[in-house]
């Protein structure tokens, strides 16, 4: 996993960095520069257009004025501007300035006034002026700058962080006056900033890049908030023992009550053994029993009648799904607290009608057994403990949630986040505008299901299972188009999906 640093936490980072790897200040801004060009060369062409770089006097503005240099030695054309802040430079962004040479490119050293260049809209404007470490909002003459910068009609690109924008919360900023960038490219760990709905008009599509600091400079910095990689969850996969066909197997149990909705069971218990559950049970209504059972002749389909549940003792699942199709009425109800009554042993698996039962009476949240699983969108998370203003407000309260009742909260969204009872959260960015599709949840919930009827812990099982619907997204729109992905495609390329990750 990769941590996710505040600006702070980033400036610890790279002492580390300079101590234990032996990477001078001068060696990762030259890295930057280097990482930089590469990323920005990938999403535009830079021939025949002029580029302008605003450079700031902090490391932010050492790492633009090292891109400045790196770009016009390759024959670009670019025009610069340091901005010294109270007459100085911080010592690294002094350092750069120092070691430039003269005749490279245009650069202008700015102390007070500023006459604004003409900008054309074929041009480019790098932005480099304010880093992580920003705490205040942007006064004077920032203010126009930035405004300024909004105004033109060229693409931005932010370094690190469009300056403006602080790195975490944003709750007492002044968001007009932040840089909108088209693309942002930050080094070493996305900022917290990057995963909330209320900044994407200002970070754009954004990528972070590597700079080669050792997992050693790492391991001593804490931080509760993690973007999930492929790398790790592959270490995550648990091997199959060459005599597993021999052993026990684990079941879970899926719960459909309401008529006309099996289709949406058919989808979860599919996902769920497409991720690798080796039995599956499921309740549904009898007049729609036999029409489950040819469709998915592998399912146990159990016939439910009278609105009881079943016969079996429900410690025998491993893991039980309250989901779509179980319902939100009053017998609904009384059922659920009674399924929590007599399940206490194994974590439940709740999403949809489990999650509007739920906000009938939030103290049921106290009654579920620990490590159960919650997986609500953003406006069902509303409806269930009040309206937030912004992504960072909601995640905080999931974060409580989770930590005061002992259970896991995936927040399904474009950046969907896994909220620990630890307070740890876990952010997963893969996947497309495709997940939107009717059954997606389904899919997902099945895949989850899955995991934890193989045994993964309920951590494991989230994040896993996130990332592997995340992917089968990917690949699909990698050979088709993300706007014909159906539920049903998803679950036809799972196996793709952990391909992908045992091949890590």
């Amino acid at each position: 996993m990769q941590k996710i640093y505040s600006g702070k936490q980033l400036d610890i980072l790279y002492a580390q960095a300079a101590q234990l790897d032996r990477l001078s200040a001068r060696d990762h801004i030259e890295r930057a520069a280097v990482a930089f060009e590469r990323e920005l060369l990938r999403h535009y062409a830079l021939g025949g257009r002029s580029i302008y770089v605003f450079a700031g006097a902090g490391r932010c503005g050492a790492y633009a004025l090292s891109i400045a240099q790196l770009l016009a030695r390759k024959g670009y054309a670019v025009f610069a501007y340091l901005f010294y802040r109270g007459g100085k430079l911080s010592p690294e962004c002094e350092a750069v300035r120092e070691h430039l040479s003269a005749d490279t490119f245009r650069l202008e050293d700015i102390f007070t006034d500023f006459a604004p260049p003409r900008i054309l809209s074929g041009d480019l404007i790098i932005d480099g002026l304010f880093g992580a470490d920003l705490q205040t909002t942007l006064s004077g003459g920032y203010v126009a700058l930035v405004d300024f910068l909004n105004e033109t009609e060229a693409p931005i690109v932010s370094i690190e962080i469009p300056s403006g924008l602080f790195a975490e919360d944003n709750s007492g900023n002044t968001l007009e006056h932040v840089i909108r960038a088209e693309r942002t490219i930050a080094f070493d760990s996305p900022k917290l900033a990057f995963f909330f709905r209320e900044n994407d008009p200002y970070v754009g599509a954004w990528s972070c890049l590597s700079l080669g600091i050792s997992p050693q400079a790492q391991q001593d910095i804490d931080t509760a908030y993690y973007y999930v990689q492929d790398v790790s969850l592959s270490l995550s996969l648990w091997k199959r023992p060459r005599f597993s066909i021999e052993l026990p197997r684990e079941k879970v149990l899926f719960l459909t009550r309401q008529l006309g909705h099996i289709g949406k069971t058919l989808l979860a218990t599919r996902a769920a053994y497409r991720a690798g559950c080796s039995e599956l049970h499921a309740v549904v209504p009898s007049a729609e029993s036999l029409t489950l059972s040819i469709a998915l002749p592998e399912l146990t389909v159990d016939a439910l009648t009278d609105n009881q549940l079943f016969d079996q003792p429900l410690n025998s699942y491993k893991a039980i799904v309250v989901g779509d199709g179980f319902g939100t009425d009053d017998d609904a109800f009384s059922l659920f607290e009674l399924l929590m009554a007599s399940y206490q042993s194994r974590p439940l698996l709740i999403e949809s009608d489990g999650i509007a039962l739920l906000s009938r009476d939030l103290k049921l949240l106290k009654k579920l057994p620990s490590n159960s699983i919650l997986i609500a969108t953003h406006k069902e998370l509303d409806d269930m403990a009040g309206y937030f203003r912004s992504d960072r407000e909601r995640l905080e309260r999931a974060l409580e949630l989770a930590s005061n009742c002992g259970v896991y909260i995936i927040l399904r969204g474009t950046y969907s986040a896994v909220c620990t009872p630890t307070g740890a959260v876990f952010f997963d960015t893969t996947g497309n505008t495709g997940l939107q599709t009717n059954g997606a949840s389904n899919v997902l919930s099945g895949v989850i299901a899955g995991l934890l009827g193989q045994g993964y812990q309920s951590i494991t099982a989230a994040v896993l299972g996130l990332h592997l619907v995340g992917l089968s997204a990917e690949l699909y729109a990698g050979r088709y188009s993300e706007r014909s992905l159906t539920a049903t495609s998803l679950i036809d390329l799972l196996g793709e999906a952990y391909h992908q990750l045992e091949a890590k």
